[in-house]
C-alpha cells in the first residue's frame, strides 16, 4: 500500500478535500518552515503541493507525507556510512 493511500484512509471526507493556504499550514504551526521556504521547496517540486489556480495549496495528506520525510530513525542516527 502507498503512503497516499495509508494517509488518505486517517482522514475524513471534508479534510481529504480541505485546501490550506502555505500562510495557513506555518500559522497552524504544522509544519516548522517559513513560509518562504515552503514556496521555494513546492516551486522546486521537492515537496507534495496542489497547484490549484498557479497557487500552492496543502492537502493534509501532503502535510504529512512532508513531516513523515523529515522523521529520523534514532537507531540510524549518528552512524556513518561505509566508505
Amino acid at each position: 500500500m502507498t503512503t497516499q493511500k495509508v494517509a488518505n484512509s486517517e482522514f475524513t471526507a471534508e479534510e481529504r478535500l480541505r485546501l490550506y493556504t502555505v500562510e495557513q499550514v506555518i500559522e497552524m504551526g504544522l509544519l516548522p518552515y517559513t513560509v518562504r521556504t515552503l514556496k521555494i521547496a513546492a516551486n522546486q517540486k521537492r515537496i507534495p503541493h496542489v497547484a490549484a489556480n498557479r497557487k500552492i495549496r496543502f492537502r493534509l495528506a501532503d502535510i504529512k507525507a512532508i513531516q513523515d520525510a523529515s522523521a529520523v530513525d534514532p537507531a540510524t542516527r549518528g552512524r556513518r556510512r561505509a566508505a
